[in-house]
């Protein structure tokens, strides 16, 4: 836990690296929990991002198919779900690795 706020505060692996260097962990091994927890978060953080793009996708696809088969456009709805897609398109292109992010 104390790596996970470690790259939170410092946002650097370097940093977070050298400091379990000097408490005497080994190199290899330092460098290999801090990468490790750092994808983890970047999982984390594109898997919550995946599912608002993938609602919002579907949510569109689902009021354009309705507006091309009826002609019926939902003023409302289909705008929300188009910004829900893009929102999460967004998350998963700018997601990091350094901190877990409040799913919205």
């Amino acid at each position: 836990m104390e790596a996970r706020e470690l790259l939170r505060q410092q946002r650097n692996k370097n940093v977070v690296i050298n400091y379990y260097i000097n408490r005497g962990v080994d190199p290899d091994e330092a460098r290999e929990i801090v990468t490790a927890i750092y994808k983890d978060n970047l999982s984390t953080n594109r898997k919550s991002s995946l599912g608002i793009l993938i609602g919002g996708g579907i949510g569109t696809a689902i009021f354009v198919g309705i507006l091309l088969g009826t002609g019926r456009l939902f003023i409302l709805w289909l705008p929300l779900c188009a910004l829900a897609f893009l929102w999460g398109f967004v998350k998963f292109i700018m997601a990091s690795g350094y901190e877990v992010d409040d799913d919205d």
